[in-house]
C-alpha cells in the first residue's frame, strides 16, 4: 500500500473511481480535475495497492473561509494562507480499509510541511460527520462569495476548516 503523487498514467482510474462514489453530484470534467493537480501537483495523491489505484485526493491552496465553485478549472493560483481539500474518493472496492484515514493524515502532514494556517473543504454526500472525526468543523459565518460557491454543489454541501494548530 502506498501513497504518492499523481501521474498522467493515473487519470483513467482517477475519474473511474469519481464516477463511482458521486451520486448527488455531476461528476467534474478530466479539465477540471487535472487544472486541481497542474497546479499544485506536490498536494495531489493516490492510494495505489498492487498496482492499482484505490483513491485519490486532490488538494491545492486557497483562502481561508473561501472555496471554488464545483468543476472550476484553474491556470494559477495566487498566493494562499490555507491548503483546500478539493475532492477525496476511495473506490467501493477499499472503502471500510482505513484509506480514507490514512489519505487525510497525509493530507495534514503535507498541509503542516508547507507551513499553511489551515485546511478547508467542501462536505457533501453527508460526509460532514466522517470530517468532523478529524477535528474539521463546520464554518457558519460565510461570505457572499462562498454562498455561491457553496450553492454549485449539493443541497447538503458545508463548508468545513481545520485550523494548523487543531490538526490531530
Amino acid at each position: 500500500m502506498n501513497i504518492r503523487q499523481i501521474t498522467a498514467k493515473d487519470w483513467p482510474a482517477i475519474m473511474a473511481i469519481q464516477q463511482n462514489c458521486y451520486h448527488d453530484i455531476a461528476p467534474e470534467s478530466l479539465a477540471s480535475m487535472q487544472s486541481k493537480w497542474l497546479v499544485s501537483p506536490d498536494s495531489c495523491m493516490v492510494y495505489e495497492h498492487q498496482g492499482q489505484i484505490m483513491a485519490y485526493v486532490l488538494t491545492h491552496p486557497w483562502q481561508k473561509g473561501d472555496a471554488p465553485k464545483l468543476n472550476s478549472v484553474f491556470t494559477s493560483i495566487e498566493n494562499s494562507c490555507s491548503l483546500y481539500i478539493h475532492d477525496m474518493a476511495v473506490s467501493p472496492c477499499a472503502q471500510g480499509l482505513g484509506v480514507a484515514k490514512k489519505l487525510v493524515n497525509h493530507v495534514v502532514q503535507i498541509s503542516t510541511t508547507l507551513g499553511f494556517s489551515g485546511i478547508g473543504l467542501i462536505a457533501i454526500q453527508g460526509a460532514s460527520e466522517f470530517w468532523q472525526r478529524f477535528g474539521f468543523q463546520p464554518v457558519n459565518n460565510m461570505s457572499k462569495q462562498l454562498s455561491t460557491s457553496l450553492a454549485s454543489y449539493s443541497d447538503d454541501a458545508c463548508y468545513m476548516y481545520l485550523p494548523a494548530d487543531k490538526a490531530v
